[in-house]
């Protein structure tokens, strides 16, 4: 009786070990997995991470991060499309990019919904350089016919090290060779990045010569800026942006808010997007505090409505605009991008 049982147990486990190996098998032939969104990010450094996986069969409805592996399990396309059709209002400034591998080179293009290849911040292709680990060292921008070339900020290439404490330093350059900002609005040198143990982003700081420097140019408000503070739910969704100088006080940026602050639903879409100052204040003047985003079944955005402190409606100061409407073909195309007033007046393009 006791050699029929190890014969049922053994049979069992070659089963078990056969599908496996078939599941396995699929795996490799078909790398392929969906997402609803797609990580925030502060730096090139970052390759692109799905957030809220979807099934192929819900990725037929709804709109989709496709990310698509090669047999050494790299990434080798992400699309934003819906049942295959590529959409062109993606969070990563394209609707298609590819990656390719040649040595320690992995190679960055980008793809309009047309499948077209198309420029991103003023360059064509984005040449990272990876260590033996497989982490991005270096990338610098190139052309359509693979020059060298700067982005539209001054930017040519990028060096990265990772620290003792595990934070990533990031060095800018530009073709001169000279170290360059990372913006015009943002004046920092040196960046450090910290990450969570789930990889995602929490601290980009502003350091000098191993110190944490206190930016006080004139986009960074009248204490400085040193370091910006992000904090992610578990899924990986972004839930507020705090900006800080030296010793942890909330700081204007430029555009004079200090604090973003996002409501996200269970599929991890921005509804509701809330914008702070320094004092902690909803923000004033000429600004908008609050913005609702609505979507539809799909997950495309179908109105971003501008609201003041109390969450009343209100026209946008800049423009005039209190609501955008955006509608869309039965393939998730955008088709039409409407402007109305907070007495849902439509207000005409302006020619």
């Amino acid at each position: 009786m006791k050699f029929y049982k190890l014969l049922l147990f053994a049979s069992i486990a070659l089963g078990m070990q056969a599908c496996m190996q078939k599941q396995a098998k699929k795996d490799a032939e078909n790398p392929v997995k969906y997402y609803r969104g797609i990580q925030f990010s502060e730096t090139p450094f970052d390759t692109e991470r799905g957030t809220h996986e979807l099934t192929a069969k819900e990725a037929a409805t709804i709109n989709n991060y496709k990310f698509t592996f090669n047999g050494n399990k790299q990434l080798a396309s992400v699309e934003y499309n819906r049942n295959n059709a590529l959409l062109d209002y993606s969070s990563m400034g394209a609707a298609k990019v590819t990656y390719t591998y040649e040595g320690d080179k992995q190679v960055k293009r980008f793809f309009n919904a047309k499948n077209e290849p198309i420029k991103n911040g003023g360059a064509s292709v984005f040449e990272y350089k990876l260590d033996v680990s497989g982490m991005r060292v270096a990338m610098r921008y190139l052309d359509e016919n693979s020059a060298p070339v700067e982005n539209r900020n001054k930017i040519h290439n990028y060096q990265w090290t990772k620290l003792p404490d595990g934070m990533i330093k990031e060095l800018r350059f530009n073709l001169a060779g000279a170290s360059v900002v990372m913006n015009e609005f943002c004046p920092f040198y040196e960046l450090r990045f910290s990450y969570d143990k789930d990889g995602y982003i929490t601290r980009m700081a502003n350091y000098q010569a191993d110190t944490l420097y206190n930016c006080t140019a004139e986009n960074c408000g009248d204490i400085g800026v040193s370091y910006f503070k992000f904090a992610n739910n578990n899924s990986g969704d972004l839930l507020s942006f705090e900006v800080h100088n030296k010793i942890g006080q909330l700081s204007n940026l430029y555009w004079g808010w200090a604090k973003r602050v996002n409501a996200v639903d269970a599929n991890g879409y921005v509804t509701e997007t809330s914008m702070f100052d320094q004092d902690n204040e909803y923000l004033g003047g000429k600004n908008v505090p609050v913005t609702r985003t609505e979507y539809d079944a799909h997950g495309a955005v179908v109105k971003r409505i501008s609201m003041d402190k109390e969450k009343k409606i209100m026209n946008n100061p800049a423009n005039g605009v209190a609501i955008i409407a955006y509608k869309y073909d039965d393939h998730g195309t955008r088709t039409e991008t409407l402007q109305y007033d907070k007495e849902n007046v439509l207000i005409p393009p302006k020619k």
